[in-house]
């Protein structure tokens, strides 16, 4: 029986080479939906307090910035629906195709980019098996948190099954993830968790970008300045964490498909070796 350390280790001799369009791949999935203080004069009493935000709100009306503010979170508002909208359309059929290819890379197939889109084909299927999955898990967690939780790691070879035997309707493959994953819960809980080192590693770039943030806005008090310095730092926050997830969402990926693999006794036969006169030494 393999542990943890054995799925990293076949994830990482798998990604050994395939990196680049592990990382695109990856990125591209996550973005279909397959993988986020004053200053101490404000807090004094009385009318001196109201005075400043009063002058502060006047401040930002003169100057524009209470109108770019709004506008931008406007924008930021229809962007996000709109990339809600086409996640749920494209989210499940993302999966599936992602899960082919981390299929392929585990396999040593030569996967490619392309493989993502490979199940586009089956956009009702792919809905489906998030809806389904979505939905049993949120009505288990409706007995309490737990249940939910564990429930969660029930369906979580779904895509997997589903990629590869298109034949089986999406509530039919959560029925076989229930299935092979009995037993392995908890083996599939431990592998998760034993990514937590890099994903703490990974926080640690925003982390050093929020610290001066925090810093520069404390010091400027609820000023001009410290809402630009916001809206300019604040994105430089998110993009760091990108970076760290750019490379461990491809790593983790590769370490559940060849679970997977394990736990459903699917791993490819190696292939024969070959006579060159004779065909195949089985055919001797």
């Amino acid at each position: 029986m393999k542990f943890a350390a054995d799925f990293r280790a076949i994830a990482r001799a798998a990604l050994r080479g395939k990196w680049p369009t592990a990382i695109l791949t990856g990125f591209v999935a996550s973005l279909l939906g397959a993988g986020i203080a004053s200053g101490g004069g404000s807090f004094n009493g009385g009318s001196q307090s109201g005075g400043d935000g009063d002058a502060l709100l006047r401040q930002l009306q003169h100057s524009g910035y209470w109108q770019i503010i709004a506008t931008s979170l406007m924008i930021a508002a229809v962007i996000l629906v709109i990339y809600a909208i086409v996640a749920l359309i494209l989210g499940g059929a993302g999966r599936l195709g992602y899960a082919t290819f981390n299929l392929k890379l585990v396999d040593g197939r030569s996967p490619a980019f392309r493989d993502l889109f490979s199940q586009f084909h089956r956009l009702g299927d792919g809905f489906c098996m998030n809806l389904l999955v979505s939905v049993y898990t949120v009505l288990w967690s409706l007995l309490f948190i737990i249940p939910g939780i564990i429930k969660s790691f029930s369906y979580a070879m779904t895509p997997y099954i589903l990629a590869e035997h298109p034949e089986l309707t999406p509530n039919e493959a959560i029925t076989e993830s229930r299935r092979i994953m009995e037993g392995n819960r908890w083996r599939l809980f431990c592998l998760q968790l034993s990514f937590i080192g890099w994903e703490l590693l990974c926080a640690v770039p925003p982390l050093l970008t929020i610290i001066p943030l925090s810093l520069l806005m404390v010091g400027m008090g609820p000023a001009i300045g410290g809402v630009a310095a916001l809206l300019i730092l604040l994105p430089v926050c998110v993009l760091l964490a990108a970076v760290g997830a750019l490379f461990l969402t491809p790593y983790r990926e590769a370490a559940n498909a060849a679970f997977y693999r394990e736990i459903s006794g699917t791993w490819p036969q190696p292939e024969e070796p070959v006579s060159p006169e004779y065909g195949t030494w089985t055919q001797l």
